[in-house]
């Protein structure tokens, strides 16, 4: 199911909705839409749950397109292929940190030897993260306030 919602999102749904809503609201949803997949699976408790969250999760890929074409638009052409390399190298080091970090929170999360059953952990922190991530794209992509002149300010002349 993953895989179908997954396959859906990337190859019917993501260019209509990046045409409708843009680059900054596909991100905003986005990372919203992770968000909620990630604290939905935390709060699982049965299986039927997590079938009913995929569709969110799927959802999260529209960012990722979104915010590669946003940062795309500040750089020169020259520096595309840096961009892009650069982009890919944090793909790779968190896909080599995000399964370590995530076990070792599980483990830690249902080991008795700490006295915790809270084994939705990881789950929370990754709809944290995504979160974190979501205030920071708001904050980053917000539109420049149009900055008007002070008429009280006469303009200098040059001489």
């Amino acid at each position: 199911m993953v895989g179908v919602c997954a396959a859906l999102v990337s190859g019917v749904l993501i260019g209509p909705f990046v045409k409708r809503f843009g680059e900054r609201r596909s991100l905003l949803s986005g990372l919203f839409f992770g968000t909620l997949g990630f604290a939905g699976f935390a709060l699982a408790a049965r299986g039927w749950m997590i079938l009913a969250v995929i569709p969110f999760i799927a959802l999260w890929g529209i960012a990722a397109p979104a915010v590669q074409s946003l940062m795309a638009r500040h750089v020169d052409p020259s520096s595309q292929g840096k961009l892009q390399g650069a982009i890919n190298s944090l793909r790779a080091i968190t896909g080599m940190v995000g399964p370590v970090l995530f076990t070792q929170i599980f483990a830690v999360a249902i080991s008795p030897r700490f006295g915790v059953n809270f084994p939705g952990a990881p789950y929370y922190l990754a709809a944290l993260l995504l979160l974190s991530s979501l205030l920071l794209a708001a904050y980053v992509t917000r539109p420049a306030k149009n900055i008007q002149p002070d008429p009280s300010v006469a303009p200098s002349e040059s001489p």
